[in-house]
């Protein structure tokens, strides 16, 4: 039977979660300056004051809600390799579902438009760095799975995962956070194509 304590740190942290996808929802509309406790509150149905049992700040406030939704989108991204055995479809559906997700996340994409910083260039500056840490990992297993399987050849992991992950990264950027191409699904199919194909014609 479920204890006392237990059940109010899970009830605590699911209204934690409601608060903070509510606020992710705000910050996605009007941006992190514009937007206000009095915003995040009211979305929520809650006194301003309400919030501060939760979190200390507004900014505070902010990269938990942000946390939040990239937890969200991880765990989307990682679900879709559940039922896949073979480690290039795993790879590929990894890709896919986190663009995916997304294009049908308004929240967290006009945060990514509004807010470059969430994948800094210089790691030291990476506020988000566990979350995108376990994402590394997550894609390094893939990989190290591949290379057993001898799916994939036998290149440097470590290199690799980072590698990979960089050019998602890149394209995360380009098609969310300073779109300049016509078509994020296009894009993510053609570099797909190109990263696990090669460019080489290996029929000459």
């Amino acid at each position: 039977m479920e204890k006392h304590t237990e059940r109010v740190s899970r009830k605590r942290q699911i209204k934690k979660e409601q608060i903070y996808k509510a606020a992710l929802s705000v910050f996605g509309k009007y941006g992190y300056r514009k937007a206000t406790l009095e915003d995040i509150a009211s979305e929520f149905h809650m006194t301003q004051s309400g919030l501060y049992r939760y979190v200390q700040n507004k900014r505070d406030l902010y990269e938990k809600a942000v946390a939040c939704g990239l937890i969200e989108w991880q765990r989307t991204s990682a679900s879709s390799i559940e039922n896949e055995s073979d480690p290039l479809l795993q790879l590929q559906n990894y890709a896919l579902t986190g663009a995916n997700y997304l294009n049908e996340n308004d929240d967290l994409r006009n945060v990514l438009m509004n807010d470059p910083s969430v994948f800094p260039l210089n790691t030291k500056e990476d506020h988000f760095a566990p979350i995108n840490r376990e994402s590394m990992s997550i894609l390094r297993d893939i990989l190290k799975r591949g290379i057993e399987e001898k799916r994939f050849r036998n290149i440097d992991l470590d290199y690799a995962t980072s590698f990979l992950y960089s050019v998602y990264v890149m394209f995360i950027i380009k098609s969310y956070v300073k779109p300049d191409i016509g078509s994020s699904e296009d894009m993510l199919s053609n570099s797909l194509d190109i990263l696990l194909h090669g460019i080489v014609n290996k029929e000459k």
